[in-house]
């Protein structure tokens, strides 16, 4: 039998504050899995109580304004847990922890379906068995608050229908209260100057990338100028080429600011990348009966709103591996003479454009001998040649497909679909991965990634293959020589190798990689870029060198997603279309055995 799909719902409300009320109701809840790890850890604590509280009465008052009344009868029940709570009329137990964890996930799902236009419950049966246990919650575990109940009962049965009335009307009090306060704040904007203090707004990524498009074109018009003040500097008027040097001057420096200002709107911090993961191994642990603690430095680094939802599922994965893998039991840490709760670091780290990512963990590391025994068994490597390799260098194979030590498969792990997995996604954000492990005393896995993918801009040197002209960043490159014939060597695996200043870089002839004719073949009748890209390095052999420019980068159409050798194109100075290189990726095909294998 089919499914019948659900018919959307028509909320009957302003759609601006509706639209608000979702996305800060949704903000404030992903913030409080860590609160509540906090608070399971320091029940006492009414700073962290109180947050909590707020939140919901928060949620609560606004979801009954908009008319929201499922939404607000569930966060009516959770305010009361965590009144009690505030009280200490209840224990902020794990038991109970668990339970407001479920309704607030409940609370997360409704909020999401009112955002996709459905329906505010999914399931009553159940919301209402989930309604029912957090009301069990508050009238049984409240510590002496039932003693007296049989006493009290005739008196307040005798008042019930008086105080359910006062109740309504203090409920369309609370509502009229909170509508007069969001008129008050409208007119506040218009009678005030704005706060001192930092104030922000919410606008669409779509309409920030529109933006950034008429910066591009800005950016492509100075370039024109300063085609032009090269003619003007060419003429005999001085005194126009120094007026509109300056002028021109002024306009490169507005585009640089209007450019870096826009790409730091899209960044937010990297708690947003984190902020769920104490409580996905709170709930790991439990399931696995081991004692995790999670600690964190360096929340408030910024990174592009892209990029973190691109990290998500890795930085998940080796979290999880973390837990699974990495933090022994109670029992096997006590034995090891270590504290019978593991810990798992993680340290996010600014440095200049990139972004580390350290996550570690104190666990038992990783065995390079059964490393090695897996990666023979895999016929990756010979046992003659497994026995050169040092321990680091074993522990890569960790990242080869299907590679997995795990003695049984589970749903955390262990199914060899995972490290292979994790690097190809943090390769394909122009990023790199590096795993560090000291058997008995735990492992370090570090990603080094770009703060931003979003390059509007790129300063690059402009080259000439034939007919054609390219532009390769001038960060990923280290100099450009014309080697003389001495220079030239043979490799094993290699066919040409360039050996200048101490260092041998492996040649790569990009006519041939890009199937373009030229007359210049010989290395040393043409000029050689000598590229780097964290690990690798080569030579990358071009007809001549025509100067710097700064090129606006264009991204390919998606259905030529697939060629990893070029980022983008770009419209030169002299209005010909160009190609904007993608060094890592050249290099990755080219050492593969593309063209120098």
């Amino acid at each position: 039998m089919a499914k019948m799909s659900e018919t959307n719902v028509q909320y009957d409300v302003d759609p601006e504050l509706l639209t608000n009320f979702l996305d800060e109701s949704e903000e404030s809840i992903a913030t409080l899995d860590s609160s509540f790890i906090q608070l399971e850890q320091q029940p006492k604590d009414k700073e962290i109580i109180g947050s909590i509280f707020r939140i919901a009465h928060s949620i609560k008052g606004l979801a009954g304004f908009l008319n929201l009344r499922p939404i607000r009868e569930l966060t009516h029940e959770l305010e009361t847990v965590l009144d009690n709570i505030r009280q200490d009329k209840l224990t902020a137990d794990s038991e109970v922890i668990d339970i407001l964890l479920e309704g607030f996930d409940e609370l997360s799902q409704m909020l999401e379906r009112v955002r996709t236009g459905k329906s505010q419950v999914q399931n009553k049966n159940k919301l209402q068995e989930l309604l029912g246990r957090i009301k069990q919650l508050s009238d049984s575990n409240i510590h002496g608050e039932n003693r007296d109940i049989p006493m009290v009962l005739d008196d307040v049965s005798g008042n019930a229908e008086e105080v359910s009335q006062q109740a309504e009307e203090l409920d369309k009090l609370q509502d009229g209260i909170i509508e007069e306060v969001m008129d008050a704040e409208k007119d506040k904007t218009k009678d005030f100057a704005p706060a001192t203090t930092g104030r922000t707004m919410r606008v669409s990524e779509e309409k920030i990338d529109v933006f950034m498009q008429y910066v591009g074109d800005l950016i492509e018009i100075s370039e024109s100028f300063n085609l032009l003040q090269a003619r003007i500097d060419s003429s005999s008027d001085t005194q126009l080429a120094r007026e509109f040097k300056d002028i021109n001057s002024g306009f490169n420096q507005l585009s640089d600011k209007l450019q870096k200002s826009l790409l730091a709107i899209r960044k937010i911090p990297a708690r947003n990348l984190i902020q769920k993961i104490p409580r996905m191994v709170r709930d790991l642990a439990n399931s696995l009966g081991k004692n995790v603690q999670v600690e964190v430095t360096g929340q408030d680094v910024q990174i592009d709103k892209s990029m973190i939802e691109a990290l998500e599922s890795p930085i998940n994965h080796l979290v999880r591996n973390c837990v699974d893998h990495g933090i022994e039991t109670p029992q096997e840490r006590k034995e090891a003479q270590k504290s019978e709760t593991g810990t798992i670091r993680i340290d996010l780290i600014e440095q200049g454009d990139d972004v580390i990512i350290k996550i570690h963990d104190d666990g038992a590391g990783i065995d390079p001998e059964k490393i090695r025994k897996k990666a023979i068994q895999m016929g990756l490597v010979s046992a003659e040649q497994a026995s050169e390799l040092s321990d680091r260098e074993t522990l890569q194979f960790i990242f080869s497909s299907g590679f997995s030590t795990a003695k049984k498969i589970s749903d955390v792990s262990g199914r060899g679909v995972g490290m292979d997995v994790v690097r190809t996604n943090v390769e394909s954000l122009k990023g790199a991965i590096n795993l560090e492990s000291t058997y008995g005393q735990g492992t370090t896995v570090t990603l080094r990634l770009p703060s931003s993918l979003t390059v509007l801009v790129v300063n690059g040197m402009l080259a000439g293959i034939g007919n054609q002209q390219y532009i390769i960043k001038l960060e990923d490159i280290q100099d450009a020589v014309r080697p003389k014939p001495e220079d030239i060597i043979t490799v094993q695996g290699y066919a040409e190798c360039l050996h200048v200043y101490g260092q041998i870089y492996p040649l790569i002839r990009l006519h041939e990689l890009f199937g373009v004719e030229t007359e210049l073949t010989e290395p040393t009748e043409a000029m050689v870029i000598l590229a780097k890209n964290k690990d690798s390095r080569g030579a990358i052999l071009v007809d001549k060198i025509l100067g710097q420019q700064r090129v606006v980068v264009k991204e390919l159409d998606k259905q030529f997603s697939y060629i990893n050798t070029i980022a983008g194109t770009a419209i030169l100075a002299n209005t010909r279309v160009g190609l904007v290189l993608d060094v890592p990726g050249i290099l990755a095909e080219s050492l593969e055995g593309g063209v120098i294998g």
